[in-house]
């Protein structure tokens, strides 16, 4: 993780800097696993104590635990509100995307399966398509992550894809090797770097 907080460090966006988190304690981080599915993975674990989380307005938005843990308590009320892929998908578009919340791309058991078996914790856009794509960061029961793509004119090819995780398992892939990519991906095409 040294290599992630270098690069928070070293990031300044066009439009906003990434904030500053505080380290989550042991309470929070318990606090925050009773909303997922899945047992937090040591890597994540040690991501909320040491980094806290990587938030900007409008770019990244890997919470902190604490405020996942907020943001999970305002959505308790809504049909979807889990941590599950599918839901923080239908969240983050404001709980509303129909297809996805009337089972029109995938079944109800698939939508709970998915759901069950990749958690999300965040996620990062791209300014050039801020209001119609996104990129999630999911992680499943081996304690493996990935990013996941989807574009609002395409969730199909994102649900295909969950799909086929759900046979084949996530790559094995690190937490601070998804975060490095996409901060390849930000230093490249969003932001200035100083």
């Amino acid at each position: 993780m040294e290599q992630i907080k270098t690069r928070i460090a070293e990031c300044e966006l066009e439009y906003d800097e990434i904030k500053e988190s505080s380290p989550a304690s042991d309470e929070e981080i318990q606090e925050l696993a009773s909303y997922f599915t899945l047992p937090l993975p040591e890597e994540l674990i040690n991501f909320y104590k040491t980094i806290g989380g990587i938030e900007s307005d409008d770019i990244f938005c890997i919470s902190s635990a604490q405020n996942l843990t907020r943001y999970m308590k305002q959505r308790t009320n809504f049909a979807h509100n889990s941590t599950g892929i599918i839901d923080m998908i239908i969240a983050y578009w404001g709980n509303d995307r129909p297809e996805l919340q009337k089972y029109k791309l995938l079944t109800q058991e698939e939508t709970e399966k998915i759901n069950t078996n990749f958690q999300c914790i965040g996620w990062m856009t791209s300014e050039e398509d801020i209001e119609e794509s996104s990129e999630y960061v999911i992680f499943d029961r081996n304690g493996n992550f990935t990013n996941i793509y989807c574009h609002q004119d395409n969730i199909k090819a994102t649900t295909n894809q969950l799909l086929e995780f759900l046979e084949s398992g996530l790559p094995e892939r690190s937490l601070e090797n998804v975060l490095e990519e996409l901060f390849e991906r930000a230093e490249g095409n969003l932001s200035r770097w100083d």
